[in-house]
């Protein structure tokens, strides 16, 4: 199974939602994503997301590459269809054909609705080629606070006591900037869909991450997430 493997530095804090171990007055409102050792972490799901509409906005620029793997995976599910249908028929007298509409039914649709995003993986499809995310850890071993940063900001709350807008202070644990993580996704099956150029494809999403519009985390509006990533 072919591998991307990818480093992530952050370059301004980073805010992945996550509540304190303990709840301490004047203490730290909300704390980022961190692991059973107490080591930040960017969640599978966070970049795997990001990612998506980083794949999303590809193809709908008009991507060739996005185009051919859309394509590619329309022509892999008619394939699987017409081998399941192959198969269903030669015992079709044990299969009621309301089990066998449905079957067709739902191929139809997910042909229909055939896209990039397919290589996220399809709903209610097993074993289909897509991509496999894992948690980025941090690449070097630091003391734990090292890691870290305390930051404080306003939040603009509508104060019912006070009828009207007031500024409430919140206190953050955030990852702070040039903390080096690592990773990797994982091609899964990908040979099926019998094109060239997905994993440059993924490559050069990943790193559209450099030019600081898309963000990991929580917060972007008040500069948190923003990444610099590298393929290693």
């Amino acid at each position: 199974m072919e591998r991307i493997d990818i480093r992530i530095t952050t370059k301004t804090n980073l805010f992945i939602g996550d509540t304190p171990s303990t709840f301490e007055i004047g203490g730290i409102d909300a704390a980022t994503k961190i692991n059973y050792q107490g080591l930040p972490v960017i969640p599978a799901s966070s970049f795997k997301g990001v990612l998506k509409r980083i794949i999303r906005d590809m193809a709908a620029a008009d991507n060739q590459q996005a185009k051919k793997i859309e394509d590619a995976y329309r022509a892999y599910l008619n394939k699987l269809w017409q081998e399941n249908d192959k198969r269903i028929k030669k015992m079709s007298e044990n299969v009621e054909e309301e089990r066998l509409n449905r079957m067709a039914e739902r191929f139809r649709v997910v042909i229909e609705k055939a896209s990039v995003e397919y290589i996220f993986g399809i709903m209610g499809f097993n074993d289909t080629p897509k991509l496999i995310f894992g948690d980025f850890l941090p690449a070097e071993k630091e003391a734990q606070e090292n890691y870290f940063s305390i930051d404080s900001k306003n939040a603009i709350m509508d104060s019912a006591v006070d009828n009207g807008l007031r500024s409430l202070p919140r206190v953050y644990k955030t990852v702070r900037p040039e903390i080096a993580f690592c990773g990797n996704i994982m091609l899964y099956r990908m040979e099926l869909l019998e094109i060239d150029g997905i994993e440059e494809f993924i490559k050069s999403a990943v790193l559209e991450f450099n030019g600081g519009i898309y963000r990991l985390g929580n917060s972007g509006s008040r500069g948190y997430g923003r990444i610099e990533t590298e393929i290693v």
